[in-house]
């Protein structure tokens, strides 16, 4: 938690707020200027970097969009 979550072009989406377990994978709970869920996924989170609290996503085509960010 607290983890700044960045897009791999370099986009603050927010702050790691939660994570929610769910069946088939978790889904972490971005809040940026709006809440953002992202599936946990090997092909979506690309990187962890717990030292400088990072988290560096691939956001599936459209999720952004989703959201309009």
């Amino acid at each position: 938690m607290g983890c700044q979550v960045v897009t791999e072009a370099g986009e603050v989406l927010g702050e790691l707020k939660d994570v929610i377990p769910s069946g088939g994978n978790d889904i972490f709970v971005v809040q940026g200027k709006k809440e953002i869920l992202i599936p946990a996924l090997k092909t979506v989170i690309k990187q962890i970097d717990l030292p400088n609290r990072k988290i560096i996503v691939a956001p599936p085509p459209g999720l952004l969009e989703i959201y309009e960010i």
